[in-house]
């Protein structure tokens, strides 16, 4: 009979089998990657082109002119394809990125192929048209008058900037003024005919079978091309404070930040460890004492951010503004512990439980499976890393931990920005 008065065995995760993605090329030598998963008969298409805000010559053309592919071709207006995508249960993103954009298309099997012919229309043969970028433009204006108006918008654009520099792809954001100055039919073009269509590469994903794979055949003539991005060079920030007063604000943001190191530095993992007991969930350190003891905030954060050219680590919250300097204090004196103090050991178990606990529920769909494959590949990094996770989870000592703080958190090498 079953115990129910003692709980079960923790069973150790020692080793994690997931599916892999298996590699193939267009018959124009795109690459393809297939993530054959999934009981249900959908697919995710995922096409990556190499030509996020990084190769931008003007702030905003990137994200303006991946938007317009689907505001018409020369074979169909905006208003047939939103149709025709809607009549056959089609799901489309375009996410115009800092060092990508992705096309993502989430369909059902059987109706692949007739959108297929649609979403090649739309990437190889869009027509750009004024009025639509018009409105595009305006609806964009406004969304901006609103974030202005939100004070963690404003602070994560601040840390960005102090971290990077006003002029870099990862420092600046899109303004009103880039709008208007930069944004038209001729730059677009521009943009279009010389930097979007870049390194394309298309990773599918779900219940795959040969059909569905045949079907891919009308992307071999999308170009399959690469060219050098611009060079954008490392602006130190002396002043590594800013403090913006809003009088009228009941709450200030505040974000504390520091670049760090790549996925493919010895340090990354443990790193990871280290930032969950800092800010990473919500039985960290921070969590207990700002908004559990001190009662400060709803909710405060560290995470770390990796780009394709540089990374950094990131702490945020909104709390009270009669609390906002004893909040950053206690930001700075937990970090301050975690490199004085090691962290005992029921602590560092019950951290490593629940980041292994989160890599097994990232592995439920085969949508996330073919996120955990782009994960890897387009930082340089095959598998092996996820080996290396799992183990370096069961493996890292207190002791590790606190050598790491004391070279990732000492609190001289954050930004700081205070909004409100």
């Amino acid at each position: 009979m079953l115990d129910r008065t003692s709980a079960p065995p923790v069973q150790k995760i020692s080793k994690i089998d997931f599916q892999k993605a298996e590699h193939t090329r267009l018959s124009n030598g795109i690459p393809l990657h297939i993530i054959n998963a999934g009981a249900h008969d959908i697919v995710s298409i995922e096409i990556i082109l190499k030509s996020g805000k990084w190769f931008e010559p003007e702030n905003g053309i990137s994200h303006f002119t991946s938007k317009m592919l689907l505001e018409g071709t020369s074979k169909h207006s905006s208003n047939e394809i939103a149709k025709i995508f809607e009549f056959n249960g089609v799901h489309l993103i375009i996410s115009p990125g800092i060092d990508f954009v992705s096309i993502i298309v989430y369909a059902v099997n059987s109706k692949l192929p007739e959108v297929l012919n649609i979403i090649r229309d739309c990437i190889l043969i869009p027509t750009f048209p004024e009025d639509e970028l018009k409105v595009m433009m305006d609806i964009q204006k406004q969304q901006l008058r609103v974030n202005e108006a939100k004070n963690s918008y404003v602070a994560g654009r601040e840390i960005r900037k102090l971290l990077f520099g006003k002029a870099h792809p990862y420092g600046r954001l899109l303004s009103i003024q880039d709008i208007e100055e930069n944004i038209n039919i001729k730059n677009l073009k521009n943009y279009y005919e010389n930097r979007l269509l870049n390194k394309i590469e298309i990773i599918i994903s779900g219940n795959i079978n040969d059909y569905i794979l045949k079907t891919l055949d009308v992307f071999s003539i999308l170009p399959n091309d690469e060219f050098f991005g611009i060079d954008h060079p490392d602006i130190s920030v002396k002043n590594n404070k800013v403090f913006e007063e809003r009088p009228e604000s009941l709450q200030s943001s505040i974000r504390i930040g520091r670049k760090t190191i790549p996925k493919t530095h010895p340090d990354y993992i443990g790193l990871i460890v280290l930032n969950e007991v800092f800010g990473g969930f919500f039985g960290s350190r921070l969590m207990a004492n700002i908004r559990e003891d001190k009662g400060y905030t709803y909710g405060v954060h560290s995470s770390l951010i990796s780009l394709q050219h540089d990374d950094y680590l990131v702490i945020g919250t909104d709390v009270k503004k009669e609390y906002a300097e004893k909040t950053v204090e206690e930001i700075f004196k937990e970090a301050q512990k975690l490199i004085d103090t090691p962290i005992i050991q029921d602590e560092l178990d019950l951290v490593k439980n629940h980041l292994l606990g989160n890599f097994l529920s990232s592995l439920e769909t085969s949508f996330s499976l073919a996120e955990k494959f782009k994960n890897i590949y387009l930082s340089g990094m095959d598998y092996g890393f996820y080996d290396q996770y799992i183990d370096t989870i069961h493996s890292i000592k207190a002791s590790e931990l606190q050598a790491l703080a004391n070279t990732y958190l000492q609190p001289s090498a954050f930004s700081q920005v205070r909004v409100g």
